[in-house]
Formats: structure tokens, sequence, C-alpha cells
């Protein structure tokens, strides 16, 4: 008697003690009043812990799995929850039941809604083991490898490699090929990837229906996050609108993924707009954070940045962060961090961008973040390069990222974060490279939207860097097209400074006033600084000195706000608007001596208005060899665009300059 009450360790009925004993209940009732005399067992169960384990240690192995055997077997008999029949399995020797597996199987998806990730490892092990069925073994471990994920997002256990094995060998049944289809791209196994999808494709193109409901689904979702694995190809039958949302639950998917699948596709295509943000604050406050619904909570965070929502974006991240931590799920609190991290380099909060997604690198392994490794690194490139940090960027830029970056969205964002660089560096070829074909893929991949890249604008402020004005207005102007006016979106902001470098000097002062009214309006406090930059220069231009003034205070602050660096040394240098004076040594002026004879002839072209191919071809050199000397000319003047050099070349007398 003693042996059993220390098998069970928690009350239990009588009548569970005598089938398990094959004895009857007033014989139960007699043992078990003894031992509470004895003020050993109260409520059927041990008073203390160490006798407990005392008991356990003197009964022999094989009658502790006996017990623990029929135990099991009579709490199944008497419909007891999943979690209590399963942990005396687990204690059990031999426990091949045609009940067994599927015990097990439902305990393990309660202890996940509980949190119990250790417990339902075990529990889908032993099933795992118990199954005689491959296919149900191989949705086994699916959970298994996902439940495993949440606490350490690495491909080096067990689950995984016997899902590659599953996966690779065509025993995954249909309906689980979408989800591992989803999960060995996330690790960035492409080639595994591919499998899953072509037996998935093949079911499809047979008519199976959870083929064709499969793909329908994962086609959409790939769509939204790995676009570039459907260029080119084929598409089998889809499933009706109607059945759109069953196609997802048939595919072991929650309803949440399809609508969320929805909302970003519905960004993608049409922009923001206020219904579509409805959706997704109802959306979001509609699903707890867990297993099933990460993915589309994910998704919602998405379509709200990509709309320009971004208070509403990082309060619901800084939320699920929270929620993620308490749910002891690292993998889960790392990607929140990084799309936070995001979220501040988009509102020009520099040091905080960089701060996040180092925090989320430290707390888990690059490799194990998947694409989201790639967007952590486009936002620490970004962040880094606008707060003049060049060396930390080009460390960045070095991180080797999963093959499946380039075929998927976040890649887009990698891409114009190297543009960034490129572009402060001077390497404008290289930076033009960049921006085209981030925009060549938003347009063949469907979401040509400003919210994930304005590779126009880049574009535009390339060329106005390289001196190309007319192509910079050209593509400034086709940015504001694309958004269907400069007030639609806060880029065109962006779009109007760039259109006022390349505009009249009588001009600029409207340009950059609308600029900072739009900048103001949105999230975006750099943008604001360098369009305030921007209007105190042509304020000053046009002899306006006392409002120049004010606009570069404003400026200063903000910039000094963001972290930005190089704006900072911009305003605070001898170009801008004059509030004090400042020895000879401080002026850039003065810094013409340490050129090179060549990198002066550069500089002086340059500040000419001519374009790095024409002063190759003029000084009889390479194109890369001009951006090489001007990259060391605004290093060694401390400026950043052509259109300074100008002014330092052959503005002020060398004597004294005035400076804020």
């Amino acid at each position: 008697m003693a042996q059993l009450l220390a098998v069970l360790d928690q009350p239990t009925a009588l009548w569970i003690m005598a089938r398990v004993l094959d004895a009857e209940p007033a014989v139960v009732r007699a043992l078990v009043r003894d031992l509470t005399a004895a003020n050993l067992v109260a409520y059927a169960q041990f008073r203390r812990r160490d006798v407990r384990d005392a008991v356990l240690r003197e009964a022999p192995v094989a009658v502790r799995q006996r017990l623990h055997r029929r135990i099991a077997q009579v709490l199944e008999d008497g419909g007891a929850p999943a979690v209590r029949v399963a942990d005396h399995l687990l204690g059990a020797d031999d426990v091949r039941m045609p009940w067994a597996v599927p015990v097990l199987r439902a305990a393990a998806e309660d202890a996940i809604a509980d949190d119990e990730i250790h417990r339902a490892i075990d529990y889908l092990e032993l099933a795992c083991r118990l199954s005689g069925d491959d296919a149900d073994r191989a949705v086994m471990l699916m959970m298994l490898a996902m439940i495993r994920w949440r606490l350490n997002p690495s491909t080096s256990n067990r689950s995984f490699a016997r899902l590659l094995v599953a996966v690779r060998g065509g025993a995954m049944p249909v309906a689980c090929l979408p989800m591992a289809a989803r999960y060995l791209l996330w690790h960035g196994r492409t080639g595994d990837a591919a499998v899953a999808l072509r037996f998935l494709r093949a079911a499809a193109r047979a008519g199976d229906e959870t083929g064709v409901a499969g793909w329908s689904a994962l086609r959409e979702w790939l769509a939204c996050h790995y676009p570039g694995l459907l260029d080119g190809a084929e598409d089998p039958a889809r499933v009706a609108e109607s059945d759109r949302a069953a196609a997802y639950l048939r595919s072991g998917w929650a309803e949440s993924d399809a609508d969320a699948a929805r909302l970003l596709s519905d960004v993608f295509t049409h922009g923001a707009c206020d219904h579509a943000m409805a959706r997704a604050q109802r959306l979001v406050r509609a699903h707890r954070l867990d297993d099933t619904t990460f993915g589309a909570l994910l998704m919602v965070l998405d379509g709200m940045v990509y709309s320009d929502r971004l208070d509403s974006a990082a309060i619901w991240c800084e939320s699920l962060m929270l929620e993620a931590a308490a749910r002891r799920a690292p993998a889960w609190q790392s990607i929140f961090a990084i799309w936070r991290s995001a979220m501040f380099v988009r509102a020009g909060a520099l040091d905080a961008a960089i701060g996040h997604a180092g925090s989320a690198l430290g707390r888990v392994r690059g490799e194990s973040l998947g694409i989201y490794a790639g967007l952590a690194v486009a936002g620490l490139v970004e962040a880094s390069t606008a707060a003049g940090r060049y060396r930390e960027a080009a460390a960045y830029l070095d991180t080797e990222l999963p093959d499946t970056v380039p075929l998927s969205r976040i890649g887009l964002h990698y891409l114009r974060a190297r543009g960034r660089y490129r572009l402060a560096l001077g390497e404008h070829e290289a930076a033009l490279a960049d921006f085209t074909l981030c925009g060549e893929r938003m347009r063949r991949w469907r979401m040509d939207i400003p919210g994930i890249a304005a590779w126009r604008n880049d574009l535009a402020e390339t060329y106005v860097a390289a001196g190309d004005m007319a192509a910079a207005r050209r593509w400034a102007a086709a940015h504001v097209h694309h958004i269907r006016g400069a007030t639609r979106h806060s880029s065109g902001a962006t779009s109007l400074r760039l259109v006022a470098a390349t505009s009249a000097p009588a001009q600029r002062v409207g340009l950059l006033r609308k600029a900072t009214e739009i900048a103001g309006a949105g999230p975006d406090r750099l943008e604001l600084a360098t369009a305030l930059a921007d209007l105190a220069q042509a304020y000053l231009d046009i002899g306006e000195r006392d409002r120049a003034r004010t606009a570069t205070r404003r400026a200063l602050r903000l910039a000094e706000q963001c972290g930005a660096e190089p704006l900072r040394a911009r305003l605070a240098g001898a170009r801008a608007p004059g509030l004090h004076s400042v020895p000879p040594t401080d002026n850039p002026r003065g810094a013409l001596d340490t050129l090179s004879p060549s990198e002066l002839k550069v500089a002086r072209l340059a500040a000419a208005g001519c374009r790095n191919r024409d002063i190759a071809r003029d000084l009889h050199i390479t194109t890369s060899t001009v951006e090489q000397h001007l990259t060391r000319v605004y290093r060694k003047l401390g400026v950043t665009r052509r259109t300074d050099l100008a002014v330092v070349l052959g503005g002020s007398e060398p004597e004294r300059t005035e400076a804020v």
C-alpha cells in the first residue's frame, strides 16, 4: 500500500486504489486509515517528501513500473485527464496499449497550452517511440520540432534530424507538408523545403483535396514571406475564395493565419488604409500569444509597420515581448525585439534600434532566427550608418545569413540597408545597384509599397549625391506619383526634400517647408531633422538668416536626440548658418591641405556638378577610383554631399567662417 501511495503522489479516490491493487475498497480504506493514524499520510498522500522518496527507493524498479502501468490503465478507463494518465505512462514499463499514443498526444497539447513545454516534449517523445504509423509519427515529429524551437531555436536536435528524414523519405503526410516547408524555410533549409514543396504540388496536381488546400494556403503564405520561391513556379489548382479559411485549417494552420495572411496581402496590394488597420487591431486583440498564433501576430505587426502605424505597432510589440518573456520563449522574445528595433530605425531612434537588435542577437544565436536574423542585421546596418558608425556597419554586413534571406521579403530590408551604407561611403554605383535590385524585386513580387522600402527616393538621393540632378528629380517625382501625392505617405517628405535639392534656390524654401510639415506629421524624427537642415541652408541662400538660425537649432536638437552624428556634425560645422564664429582650425577649408592632388582634382570636379563617370573620363581613371577618392575627401573635410563640397571649396574666406 505504501508503494502505491508513493507512486500516485497525490490525493486519489479509494476506488481507484482498490482497482489498481485488485482489492476490496474496505480493505484499502483500512490500510489508508492505519497509515493516517501513524501520521505518515494525509488524504491518501505522504505528508513528507523524504518519507515518500525513501519508500520509492526501497521499491524495486519493476514494481514501480508495473504500478505506473496499472494506474495509467485504471485512470484511462475512468476517464481521467490525459496529462494525469500520461504522467504514469512515462514511468511504466510496457505501455503498448492501443490508447497510449492518442492519450500522450492529447496530454502534450494540454501541456503546450499551459506552457509546460518540457513535459510536452517527454509525452511526444514517448508517443513517437510507441507509434507504429509512419504518418502519425511524422505529425508528432513536426510538433516536437516546433515546440523545441520555442525553447531553443536550433537545428541541432533529434527532432529536427528525424523531421528531415521524414520529409526526404516522403513519409510526411500531405496535411503536414505546408507546416514542414514553413519550418524548414525558417531555418534556411531551402533544399529540404523544396522537397516538401515538390511533394505538396504533386499531391495538388493529382487532385488530392488536402494537397490542393495545402498548396493554396502555403502559396499565399509564401507570397507574403518568401515570394522569391514563387518566381516561375507552376500553380496547380487552387481552392475557391469561400473555402480559403478551411484550406488553412486543413493544412494544420489556425484560422488566425488565414486572416493575417489576407491582411498582409491587402496591405501589399492596396497600401495602408483605415479598414485594414481596424482589422489588424481586431486580430491582435482577439488572439493570445501561443504556438498557433505566433506567426499570425507577427504578420499583423508587419502590416502595421508597413502601413506607417508605428505607434500602434510599438505598443503591441512591447506587449508581445512581455508575454513571450512570461511564457519563457526566448525565440519569440528575440523576434519581437528585432521588429521593435526596426520600428526604432523608422522613427530615427538610432541608439534604441541598435540596442534592441543587439540584445535579440545576444539572446538567441543569429542562425537560429531564420530570416529575421536578416532583419536584425539590416536594422543594425541602417542605424549604424545613420549614426556615422561605419566600421560597425561594415562588420554587421559580414554576418553570415541563411540562403533564404534573398528570396524573402526580409531580403528587401537588407538590400536597402546595404545600399544606404554604400551611399554614405560615396560608393554611388554600388548603392544604385542595391536600390535598383530592391525596386525590381518589389515590383515583381507585387509588394511595391513605401512601407517596405521607398527605393525610388533612395535612387533620387544617390543621384543627388552623384551630381545627376535630372535623374534625381525624375526618381523623386516618380515616388510622389507612385504614392499619389506627397502628403499621402510620410515618405513624400523625402521626395520633396530631394526635389528641392535639384531646384533653384528661390524654389527650395517652399518645397522644404512642405517637406518639414509632412515629416513633422510622420514618425521619422531623423527625416524631419534632415529636412530642417536643408531648409536652414535654403533660408541662408536667400539671406533669411534669422529663419535659418531657428531651423538650424531645431534640426540640431533633433539630430542629437536621434544620435545621427553625421547630420549633427554637418549642422555644427562651418557650413551652417551663423550663430558664432569659429577659429580657422575648425574650418573645413583648412582641411583642404590634407587632400592629395588627385583627391583635390576629383573634389573640384564633383563640386562643379560632374558625375562620377564624367570625372573618371576627364581624369582617365576608373569610376571605382573616383568613388574611393570621394570617400576620403568626405571624411577629411567632414562633409556628406557634393553640394557641401561646393561650399567648402568655393564659399567662405579661409580666415573666418560662421558656424552654429
